[in-house]
């Protein structure tokens, strides 16, 4: 009894530091995010005459032979000259360029007459201040309450000195200006494009200023990286002790106290795990429920739901070695790229391999990727070799998958889930199993 009383408070010693530990940890994080938020809240402005690597702009001829020519009917008495600028913008931040636009001040007449890609706003300071935001890809003259000229097909909105422009990039969800990327692979770059006309062919568009904020995540550079590792390594210290105290105090009251910690903790290593994939937030909750609902309706008994219930919040524990980057990229992954996301399965694996108590967990890490016609990863078992709780897994991660909107696709319709199961039953997925699932998808759909 004194062993046991003594374990008790070992137990609660335990769990205080842990608790300390944790509460530094939020605090120190808290103190993070208010410092990156100030830096992600800072208006930054630059001009032709700032010293500064982080964000560049450069307004520029084009320079190609067909970038330049004259037009001689747009007045009786003169001919202007036009010319193609561009204006490069480069984000060497390392973080997302946010909320920018570029002022250019007008020094000499000159006459604007098209612009891309997104839109511009023009002030005229001629007889009286007009001031409009016009897309110069896509307008009809008789929206237009700027001064103007027709010649042709041609408009020209004339610019004296003192007059000024802003460019707006564009937002579009398949646009790249906004937000303006960059990793520390590459440096995110914009080119805006520009049509001007004067009289002597060279306008002077030095005088600009750009303004924009930077937007770093809260996990970049040195101190996010270390906030990364510390929270999965509480966690995994929590996990532990979860465990330590759910043997020694046996007692009914105090394991419905300790199962909730464990909830807790499985819970807070699920989240760690689909944290840095933001198309995939309470994916292993999400799972744990579906594969524990599954596993009850095949009569498995409660210790066997119980253990594919904890082991399916952790199958995805093995996201922490995969890139942020790659986990949330939204376009097709490379080879190489694809093989870093499969080793998550093994680094899972070793991660659970330790986990006595729930012995399956780590096949349920290791294996819930294979597929029944052996075309599966890590390994490529198939069959009823690949372990059950794996299978059973396999089933619950697919119809949550489906069941949520991607960036790439909709969320599958429950018919469209259906047949998707259907037409893999004994391929991709166990046919018992699928046989079970359909039959309580209703339910599990309440």
């Amino acid at each position: 009894m004194n062993t046991l009383v003594q374990m008790q408070g070992l137990v609660k010693k335990i769990f205080a530091v842990l608790a300390t530990i944790l509460v530094i940890i939020i605090l120190g994080f808290l103190f993070h995010v208010i410092q990156v938020n100030k830096f992600n809240n800072l208006e930054r402005k630059i001009t032709a005459d700032s010293v500064t690597m982080e964000v560049t702009t450069d307004i520029h001829p084009r320079g190609l032979v067909t970038d330049s020519w004259e037009k001689n009917d747009a007045f009786p008495d003169k001919v202007i000259y036009a010319k193609i600028y561009e204006a490069t913008v480069t984000n060497n931040s390392k973080c997302l360029l946010k909320d920018w636009k570029l002022r250019v001040n007008i020094s000499e007449d000159c006459y604007l007459n098209n612009a891309w890609n997104g839109v511009i706003e023009v002030h005229q300071f001629t007889d009286k201040e007009r001031t409009q935001v016009v897309d110069l890809r896509n307008y009809s003259t008789d929206d237009i309450i700027l001064n103007y000229y027709l010649a042709g097909q041609d408009l020209l909105i004339p610019l004296r000195k003192g007059d000024y422009f802003i460019y707006y990039p564009d937002s579009s969800p398949s646009s790249s200006e906004v937000p303006l990327k960059s990793t520390q692979d590459y440096s995110g770059q914009a080119n805006i494009g520009i049509i001007l006309y004067s009289l002597s062919g060279d306008v002077d568009l030095s005088d600009y200023e750009m303004s924009y904020y930077i937007h770093k995540s809260y996990f970049a550079g040195v101190p996010g990286i270390i906030y990364l590792f510390l929270l999965p390594a509480w966690m995994l210290l929590m996990l532990v002790g979860g465990l330590i105290a759910w043997i020694v105090l046996g007692f009914e009251g105090q394991l419905l106290v300790k199962n909730q910690m464990l909830d807790d903790t499985f819970n807070l290593c699920a989240i760690v795990a689909d944290a840095k994939d933001y198309y995939h937030r309470e994916h292993s909750k999400n799972v744990a429920k579906y594969s524990k609902i599954i596993a009850e309706n095949m009569g498995m008994d409660k210790s066997d739901c119980e253990e594919i219930y904890y082991a399916a919040l952790l199958h995805n524990i093995g996201n922490y070695s995969v890139p942020e980057k790659i986990l949330g990229k939204t376009t097709k992954l490379t080879e190489d790229e694809k093989k870093v996301v499969q080793m998550h399965t093994v680094k899972g694996a070793y991660i659970l391999e330790s986990l006595n108590s729930f012995p399956h967990a780590a096949d349920a890490a290791m294996f819930h990727h294979e597929k029944y016609d052996g075309s599966g990863y890590p390994v490529g078992k198939k069959g009823t070799d690949i372990p059950l709780i794996a299978r059973i897994i396999a089933v619950a991660d697919a119809y949550d998958n489906m069941n949520r909107e991607k960036v790439y696709r909709k969320k599958f319709t429950k018919e469209e889930i259906i047949e998707e199961f259907k037409a893999n039953s004994g391929k991709q997925f166990d046919p018992v199993i699928v046989d079970v699932f359909l039959s309580i998808i209703n339910d599990i759909e309440e």
